[in-house]
């Protein structure tokens, strides 16, 4: 029973065959939000005005999928569930190391499902297993501090779906232009840092400086917007972090592939079906929270 989803054909040949129930369900999340589109599909014309008159948005329309190969597909969800950059795919010395996880964990932690050969979703989860396994044991980090995490954090992701849902958020607004703008001063600091590696260009280290404040001055920036503009609590359902924009829903916030709220937990998380809470993922934070 455990075992148990209902899902369209189609998503069913796309969900990841993993041995992490908490990663299916989170991977479902991101695959409703991502094909949400598909069930107003054939709506008539005039319905849809006539909701948008009322203020109801409904998006007709949804993500291209840029690939029709397999590591297209693959890539695409690495970048779109899972928020890797091009720094990622870059790989470097650390690319035969992250290929040795990778194969370790589709040994060990995948199966492969009936009459369908390979899944892009299977091994998407499988890179980013590999790049935490090798994050978490790489001795020192990474050398280079300029290189910045804000794409990846749970305030972006969060502020960039309240976004898609809630169009008007003047609230996740600002913390999705804040955070772009730290991104662009981030990523020039890194152009220049490469320069003047491979040129040695004396005079660019200046330049590089006045960016790395730049940088710094714009990262401090987000993460004040973020101070002011993000609650934080604890689910009373289910033990994990949620966070919100201003009056906006609660949302579980931990990052892929593990459990962002209640279904996962309530699915599986001492290893029984937990009876006592709905069978929807909804966050409520306790009640001194309100």
């Amino acid at each position: 029973m455990r075992n148990f989803a209902l899902l369209c054909p189609r998503h069913h040949r796309e969900a990841p065959d993993v041995a992490d129930a908490e990663a299916f369900w989170s991977w479902v999340d991101y695959a409703c939000e991502r094909d949400g589109h598909m069930k107003w599909q054939g709506l008539d014309p005039e319905a849809v005005a006539q909701a948008e008159r009322v203020g109801i948005h409904i998006d007709t329309s949804g993500p291209v999928r840029k690939s029709l190969h397999h590591f297209g597909r693959v890539r695409d969800e690495l970048v779109r569930h899972y928020g890797w950059c091009p720094e990622d795919f870059a790989g470097g010395n650390q690319w035969g190391a992250l290929m040795e996880q990778f194969h370790t964990v589709m040994d060990a932690a995948t199966s492969t499902h009936f009459n369908v050969a390979k899944k892009a979703s299977t091994e998407a989860w499988a890179f980013e297993v590999a790049r935490r396994r090798l994050k978490d044991g790489a001795p020192g980090g990474d050398t280079d501090d300029d290189r910045s995490a804000l794409s990846g954090t749970p305030s972006v992701e969060l502020a960039e779906r309240t976004l898609r849902k809630s169009p008007g958020s003047g609230g996740a607004h600002s913390l999705v232009d804040a955070a772009r703008r730290a991104d662009i001063a981030v990523e020039a600091v890194a152009l220049v840092h490469d320069l003047i590696g491979s040129a040695g260009v004396s005079s660019a280290e200046e330049v590089l400086r006045g960016l790395k404040e730049e940088a710094a001055d714009r990262t401090a920036q987000f993460e004040r917007l973020n101070a002011e503009l993000m609650g934080h609590a604890v689910c009373r359902h289910c033990g994990h972090a949620i966070v919100r924009i201003g009056d906006a829903a609660w949302r579980h916030a931990a990052a892929a592939p593990m459990s962002r709220g209640c279904r996962a937990a309530s699915f599986d998380r001492d290893g029984t079906w937990d009876d006592s809470l709905d069978r929807t993922w909804k966050a409520s934070p306790p009640k001194t929270y309100r």
